[in-house]
């Protein structure tokens, strides 16, 4: 399925091919999953990889070691995630690191749940939830405050390659990774 075919499916629910399919889960017997076990270790270290080796942003980071821990396999991820680095084009909103579980939740609760209200509710408590504990932990979810840089300024992208991603966005991509997996393991 080509990327317009797939995002127009999103849009309006009419269409599921073989492509799509590999986004949901293997049946099981009485349609109940066996439970995820989730490696908060792992699931960190796979998001660090993907972000400084990797050069991934954090959206794409989470979002990469979200599906890996899911087994979700799709080319549209990370590239999906792009457009929210740097709080949303780089507006410096909402940081990417809680764009990317979201995401990553919502992908993990549609294979477990089908029937929609029971799917929106479930996936707004849990990114909710990872929302409030990461701005608790951190002590804000805005990615302007959390790296002190302006993202829209070419001096300041600069500084966050030259080291701010490294040695400040980091810590939350780690913190970020911990809660997503407390929340996988719910789910």
């Amino acid at each position: 399925m080509k990327r317009r075919e797939f995002l127009s499916s999103c849009v309006t629910g009419a269409t599921v091919s073989a492509a799509s399919l590999s986004l949901l889960p293997i049946a099981h017997a009485g349609n109940k999953e066996p439970k995820r076990n989730i490696d908060p270790d792992k699931l960190s270290k796979t998001a660090y990889q993907q972000f400084i080796p990797g050069k991934l942003t954090c959206c794409e980071s989470i979002l990469m070691a979200g599906c890996e821990a899911l087994d979700i396999k799709s080319d549209l991820v990370p590239d999906i995630a792009l457009g929210l680095a740097g709080g949303i084009g780089l507006q410096g909103k909402t940081c990417g690191v809680i764009t990317g579980c979201a995401m990553v939740l919502s992908l993990a609760i549609a294979q477990r749940e089908k029937e929609y209200p029971k799917k929106m509710m479930a996936t707004l408590q849990a990114a909710g939830r990872i929302y409030e504990a990461f701005k608790e932990q951190v002590g804000s979810t805005e990615c302007r405050t959390l790296c002190k840089l302006d993202l829209t300024k070419p001096e300041d992208r600069k500084k966050l390659q030259e080291g701010v991603k490294e040695q400040t966005c980091t810590k939350f991509v780690q913190v970020g990774s911990e809660l997503l997996a407390k929340e996988l393991e719910k789910v």
